[in-house]
C-alpha cells in the first residue's frame, strides 16, 4: 500500500502509456484523433491518468515512448536518462512513480538475460534521479480483443509470464513495491490484444488503484 495521501504521481512505460501532448507526438499511440477507435480524446482517458484521479493525486510526468523497450537490444530503452528526467516538471519531483513497460520485448521474445539486465538498471537509474519516491512495478497482462494483421496475434504473448518472473525478481532486489496484476488475473479491454481502448483504460487504472491502495 503506497503511504502517501494525494500523491504527485508520474508514469513510466511504452506505448499503452501515451497520450500526444503530454508525450512527445512522434513518441505517442494514442491522439485525440484517435478516439473513433480508442473510446477517448483526451489524457483523462488513459489508465494512468485515471489513477491519479483516483489516487486524489497530481500527475507531474510521463516518460512512456510507444514502441519502446526494456533492453537496449530494442529502440529506446526505458533505462535512459532523458526519458527519466521526464518524470519530473521543473522543480517537482513524483512521490510515486508508476513503472508498466516491457511487452515489447515479450513480443519481440528478446533475450532474458539483457532484459533482466536492463529492467534492474531502469529501476536503478528510477532510484538515483528519484531517491524519495516510491517505485511501483507492474507486471505484464494481457489485453482481450480484436486480431488485426498489423498487430500481434495471441501467440506473440504466450511467453509473457517468463518476463513477469524477471520483473518481480528485479523489484524484490531493487526493493522496489510490486503491482502483480498478472498474478491477479487482470485482463483488459483492448483495441488489438495490446492497447487498451477507454474500457480497457479503465479496467487497469482499477487494478492499479487496488494494489496502491492495498485493497
Amino acid at each position: 500500500m503506497s503511504q502517501h495521501a494525494s500523491p504527485r504521481i508520474s508514469v513510466h512505460g511504452d506505448g499503452i502509456s501515451t497520450f500526444a501532448g503530454v508525450t512527445d507526438n512522434t513518441l505517442s499511440y494514442y491522439f485525440d484523433r484517435s478516439s473513433a477507435t480508442s473510446g477517448f480524446s483526451t489524457a483523462d482517458g488513459t489508465w494512468w491518468m485515471k489513477t491519479v484521479q483516483l489516487m486524489g493525486g497530481s500527475f507531474v510526468g510521463n516518460g512512456s515512448a510507444h514502441g519502446s523497450y526494456v533492453s537496449m537490444t530494442g529502440q529506446y530503452p526505458a533505462f535512459l536518462p532523458g526519458r527519466i528526467r521526464k518524470l519530473q516538471d521543473g522543480d517537482v519531483t513524483p512521490e510515486l512513480i508508476l513503472v508498466y513497460t516491457g511487452i515489447n520485448d515479450v513480443i519481440d521474445n528478446i533475450e532474458l538475460e539483457p532484459f533482466r539486465r536492463d529492467y534492474a538498471k531502469m529501476l536503478e537509474n528510477l532510484k538515483k534521479f528519484f531517491p524519495q519516491a516510491e517505485i511501483w512495478c507492474g507486471t505484464l497482462v494481457k489485453g482481450k480483443g480484436p486480431v488485426l494483421y498489423e498487430m500481434i496475434k495471441p501467440q506473440d504473448l504466450d511467453n509473457i509470464e517468463v518476463y513477469n518472473e524477471i520483473i518481480r525478481d528485479c523489484v524484490k532486489e531493487a526493493g522496489c513495491k510490486l503491482a502483480d496484476l498478472a498474478a491477479q488475473g487482470v485482463t483488459y479491454e483492448s483495441m488489438n490484444l495490446l492497447h487498451p481502448n477507454e474500457a480497457g483504460m479503465t479496467t487497469l487504472a482499477n487494478a492499479w488503484v487496488k494494489n496502491l491502495k492495498g485493497e
